[in-house]
């Protein structure tokens, strides 16, 4: 059974927009609410809280002192934080009685090397960072362990039927066939090689602007023409064209017969 941790709270009087004057001072505010009673803001000194949050985490059973009535056991239900600071903001008490089972999150702590990683390559595929429970507040853990050393050889697993706790005081509630952690192969993509070359089968048609052999050439004038007969003069310049050929300087028409403008 943990022992419960004090921690000293003030009624708050200040609400609303006002209380970043509170955070100003070096001050938490909070709320502390559940256990069939009203909701009732609190104040705590923002320093000591964040120390302490980093050891007790949400599960820790809290004696809250200085309310009205005597302690309050609590459990820290949420801590709102500036999402670009990360300054505190808000805590969330719950009440909880010693006497009833409660539910919370309980992180899981990941102990001592896998063998499978060490020896063979392989690398941790974690499923679950923890688990759900049902248990008396004092009994709830502050974390359950892991053993990692039974993942010898690759496919290894723990899955939540495996994990450790007192089962006369803790339940899980997660379902027993659920992963948490397994030993897998590390992948290993291939390089990419570069494209081969594909040369047609024979008697597959030649590649375009090739000739395929015994061909007739292309006519004149075509794409990929064949150049003129050797000696023969060039035509000269300002020449006219054959009869029936049109000049190939001219500008295409449009369908009116007048040239396209630029632009």
């Amino acid at each position: 059974m943990a022992e419960a941790q004090k921690l000293s709270v003030r009624p708050r009087e200040v609400l609303g927009k006002k209380v970043n004057g509170l955070r100003r001072k070096g001050l938490l505010p909070g709320v502390v609410f559940g256990g069939r009673a009203d909701s009732t803001p609190v104040e705590t000194d923002q320093h000591a809280f964040e120390l302490s949050y980093r050891r007790w985490g949400n599960t820790t059973l809290l004696s809250l002192t200085g309310l009205d009535g005597g302690e309050v056991p609590a459990l820290i239900y949420d801590v709102s934080r500036d999402p670009v600071t990360g300054r505190m903001l808000h805590v969330d008490f719950a009440r909880v009685s010693l006497t009833e089972k409660t539910h919370a999150d309980v992180p899981l702590h990941f102990v001592n090397e896998s063998p499978a990683v060490r020896t063979l390559g392989a690398v941790l595929l974690h499923a679950r960072s923890e688990v759900s429970v049902e248990a008396f507040p004092q009994d709830i853990p502050h974390s359950i362990e892991v053993d990692l050393s039974g993942l010898l050889e690759i496919d290894d697993a723990i899955y939540v039927r495996d994990l450790k706790v007192d089962a006369t005081l803790i339940q899980i509630e997660n379902d027993p066939d659920e992963l948490v952690v397994k030993a897998v192969p590390v992948k290993v993509e291939a390089e990419p090689t570069p494209a081969e070359v594909a040369v047609p089968a024979e008697g597959e048609a030649a590649a375009e602007g090739e000739v395929a052999e015994g061909a007739a050439p292309p006519a004149a004038g075509a794409e990929g023409a064949k150049p003129a007969a050797p000696g023969a003069k060039p035509a000269a310049p300002g020449a006219k064209p054959a009869a029936g050929e049109a000049p190939k300087s001219a500008a295409p028409k449009t369908q009116s017969g007048a040239a396209p403008k630029k632009g």
